[in-house]
């Protein structure tokens, strides 16, 4: 299932079940039971559609699902800790009279409308821009306070994408903070990890990504390219800001290759 951490606005509301908001960071599970498999977890203010309500359990739909068919939900989650959120109807507006010499008529016809939802992002930057991940898993561990991607994971920050196959975010130790879109410390991806930024690229083996600062960490056989240039080494401190990059070179001497433009002369 892929797991967006940037809930889309503008949903319409259907005629079923009831437009609900997560009043704290609930476990979506596969049955209406807590024993039951995790499914993805639902971050505080979430907006989703719920029907089916069963031994203090409801059935969880995406907030833009048409069709009342139990197949088709998310998962269960117990309903305390949901709110109903109250849907406002427009004033019903009457058509144009219809342009012909006889007979006359009105056509009315009520419109529902959604409050969009709470946008709800992992992190941000000192500019505010958020962090947006997609995976096709997500786990979080309030004790450990860190959230993980897995599988075909995309991280957006800006101007800057990540891809990797496992992404863990860890949010500040602060014992008093909870999920927020302030609270990510630093970001480590994990497998097949690629990063890029305009035309500077970069790939390792894993990669740490301090938030705060927008400083990249590439260890594991990193290699930046930018354009035909290219930098490798131990490790690679790739400074977002101001497109910096710092070579550690270790065990694994330092190599760069700057390609020269065809028409310099080199006496």
């Amino acid at each position: 299932m892929l797991v967006v951490l940037l809930i889309p606005a503008g949903a319409m509301a259907q005629d079923w079940g009831e437009v609900s908001e997560a009043t704290v960071n609930l476990n979506v599970r596969k049955e209406p039971a807590p024993g039951s498999a995790h499914v993805v977890t639902l971050t505080k203010g979430q907006r989703v559609r719920t029907d089916f309500p069963q031994n203090g359990w409801v059935a969880v739909f995406e907030l833009d699902e048409k069709e009342r068919d139990l197949s088709k939900a998310i998962g269960y989650a117990n309903a305390k800790y949901f709110k109903t959120v109250q849907v406002k109807k427009a004033e019903p507006t009457p058509a144009a009279a219809p342009q012909q010499d006889s007979g006359e008529g009105e056509v009315k016809a009520p419109v529902a409308e959604t409050p969009p939802p709470a946008s709800v992002p992992v992190s941000v930057d000192p500019s505010r821009a958020p962090v947006k991940i997609t995976s096709d898993r997500m786990t979080y561990d309030e004790a450990g306070k860190v959230i993980s991607f897995e599988g075909n994971v995309v991280a957006v920050h800006g101007e800057l994408t990540l891809w990797a196959d496992k992404l863990s975010a860890y949010l500040l130790a602060d014992g008093q903070r909870k999920f927020s879109a302030d609270s990510v410390e630093r970001i480590v991806a994990e497998g097949s990890v690629r990063a890029k930024k305009g035309n500077t690229e970069g790939t390792c083996g894993r990669l740490t990504y301090l938030v705060g600062p927008q400083l990249l960490k590439m260890e594991q056989n990193p290699k930046l390219q930018d354009g035909p240039n290219s930098l490798t080494g131990e490790v690679i401190n790739f400074h977002i800001k101001d497109d910096r990059s710092e070579v550690i070179g270790g065990e694994q001497r330092v190599k760069a290759i700057f390609m020269t433009p065809g028409n310099m002369k080199v006496q």
